[in-house]
């Protein structure tokens, strides 16, 4: 069980470490840099050189640099897909009877099937927005699945880790809503992040302030749902960490975590605004707004479980 447990919480860590460099690849305009798939201008090592390309490859086409970049990034994706199996094997053999466990590890594990196959797509659609999207989307929900499995074999094997906590028994409704809204608020940031380098294309001398103006209302529901989820984060902070008078350490750590994070992003997401689009703040932007989701993830079932152990 422990093997299971610690394997899945090195698996999750390598997912977000794959996360921030798959946004280290968008930011850096190296989605591209490999124009086939799965090979690398029809090599399976990235060509060193120009002279290396095969005839029939344009070499304008060619850029070292981002080539090695989407080449690291498919290697490393391979190398999580690789961690993601063990841990299903792993969750299969020491959780055989609990089918919470093995049905989210073994749907991580097809999603992570259906991850290369996008990555595939997006090569072949020229890096389709909607593909992006949804290709960051189902990055999300294998964090949470392995998150969910994790946390479940934590509390079989101690059940009592949040016995002397008593937190507000309605709170489910605002931490699906949180999530929820997290979820909508990275979707429609990275349709924004989508049309602005769309946008920046058709007219590169534009300032950056002026195409955030171009986007109109998604501007604004992108800044609304930044409020919601801090006001959001806030209220759970509050309950579970100053009016619960026995939070357990796991419940302090993620809502302080959760909140202080939150309010970094409106932070960044103000730089962003106000001073220029940093393809660096954006690369954060989004990996700590990913960083969040997996954050409540783990707050909200350390109070579900709060809730069963004191039913």
């Amino acid at each position: 069980m422990n093997k299971f447990r610690s394997f899945s919480n090195i698996t999750i860590s390598f997912t977000y470490l794959l996360i921030f460099i798959g946004g280290l690849v968008r930011v850096s305009g190296a989605g591209m840099g490999c124009p086939d798939w799965p090979k690398c201008f029809d090599r399976w090592i990235p060509p060193t050189n120009i002279e290396q390309l095969p005839d029939h490859i344009d070499p304008a086409l060619f850029n070292i640099v981002l080539a090695w970049i989407e080449y690291c990034n498919r290697l490393f994706g391979a190398f999580v897909g690789l961690l993601i199996t063990v841990t299903m094997f792993l969750a299969l053999k020491h959780h055989s009877s609990n089918f919470k466990i093995k049905f989210v590890v073994i749907s991580a594990f097809i999603l992570t099937l259906v991850q290369g196959w996008l990555g595939s797509v997006l090569v072949h659609t020229v890096l389709n927005p909607i593909t992006i999207t949804l290709h960051l989307i189902l990055a999300l929900i294998i964090v949470l699945l392995l998150v969910y499995g994790s946390q479940t074999s934590y509390y079989l094997q101690f059940p009592n880790s949040e016995k002397k906590s008593n937190y507000r028994s309605d709170l489910k409704t605002h931490f699906l809503f949180l999530l929820g809204i997290l979820i909508l608020e990275i979707i429609l940031g990275t349709e924004i992040r989508g049309g602005l380098e769309m946008i920046r294309k058709e007219n590169p001398i534009v300032d950056s302030q002026f195409l955030l103006d171009m986007l109109g209302p998604f501007k604004y529901a992108h800044t609304i749902f930044g409020i919601l989820i801090a006001l959001i984060s806030s209220y759970l902070w509050y309950h579970l960490t100053i009016q619960e008078k026995k939070p357990s350490g796991l419940i302090k750590v993620t809502s302080t975590l959760i909140v202080f994070l939150v309010y970094s992003q409106i932070f960044l997401g103000e730089i962003l605004v106000f001073f220029d689009v940093i393809p660096l703040i954006q690369l954060f932007h989004l990996w700590f707004a990913s960083l969040i989701v997996g954050l409540v993830m783990i707050q909200f079932l350390a109070w579900k479980q709060s809730q069963i152990v004191n039913e």
